[in-house]
């Protein structure tokens, strides 16, 4: 299965060079948009110095992980952030009559290298906020070599929410305005401590859309923020739970779907 993954990647990301400008000019402007965001942010903690006792290189740490995450998660699963459109238009029936699982199929389909732009911008950000925390005599090294635990763990959690998102569409068919509550709207929450938000909100992030543990739990724990010293494992535990429940929740759906007919 890895074997055939690979060569189905491997063709996606031919297929996609094949306009090479395209790609640079697309991956650039991505980029350059979380830049922009970033840096509306960082002109107004200069002003008032920190958001609830988190300073800009806490925060840049917050939103790198995030925006990296996020990327990551659309670079790799393009097709199952659009998956409604499959059920929509009678565009699964393809897939299913196909000798390999449906979702293996989705994942190796017009891959968004685009994408690269905003998980280059998230690590410049990261790479940004930890030189100043090291300037100002702050210990990073636990920071290092947690960050590609929870950029990894932090695309899981997205695409497991995205996925759960995307079988909704067998039950709803558009799912377009219900990803703006359980990921737009969430991924854009994630770049800013959750402590900020009123207590429904952050029990939300917690239990149901559990973005809170890509960066602000473990970030407790890693920044003397008054965290236990397990809460960083709880990132990969989190993931690996949310992926089995989005599993779930796909498999149910697939066995529900009636072939459109066209």
């Amino acid at each position: 299965m890895f074997t055939l993954y690979r060569k189905l990647i491997a063709s996606s990301i031919r297929a996609q060079m094949q306009y090479k400008l395209n790609f640079l000019s697309s991956a650039v402007t991505s980029g350059l948009i979380m830049v922009l965001d970033f840096a509306v942010l960082s002109a107004i903690l200069y002003r008032f110095h920190d958001i609830a006792g988190w300073n800009l290189y806490e925060v840049g740490i917050l939103y790198g992980i995030s925006s990296a995450a996020v990327s990551l998660y659309r670079l790799f699963a393009p097709e199952i952030h659009d998956f409604d459109r499959y059920v929509i238009q009678g565009e699964l029936d393809q897939l299913l009559i196909r000798p390999v699982s449906p979702l293996v199929l989705l994942l190796t389909r017009n891959l968004d290298l685009t994408r690269i732009g905003g998980v280059v911008q998230g690590l410049a950000i990261l790479a940004i906020s930890l030189s100043g925390m090291f300037l100002q005599g702050e210990s990073i090294w636990l920071l290092l070599m947690f960050i590609p635990v929870a950029i990894i763990s932090g695309s899981v959690v997205y695409f497991s929410i995205g996925l759960a998102t995307a079988a909704a569409s067998f039950w709803l068919h558009q799912v377009k305005d219900l990803q703006t509550f359980t990921l737009y709207a969430p991924a854009n929450a994630s770049n800013y401590p959750v402590g900020l938000y009123p207590g429904w909100l952050k029990w939300l992030f917690f239990s149901v859309i559990p973005i809170a543990y890509i960066n602000y739990v473990p970030m407790l724990a890693l920044l003397g923020k008054g965290g236990s010293w397990y809460d960083p494992l709880l990132a990969p535990f989190v993931a690996g739970a949310a992926l089995f429940a989005a599993v779930c929740i796909w498999r149910r759906g697939i066995r529900r779907y009636h072939s459109t007919g066209s």
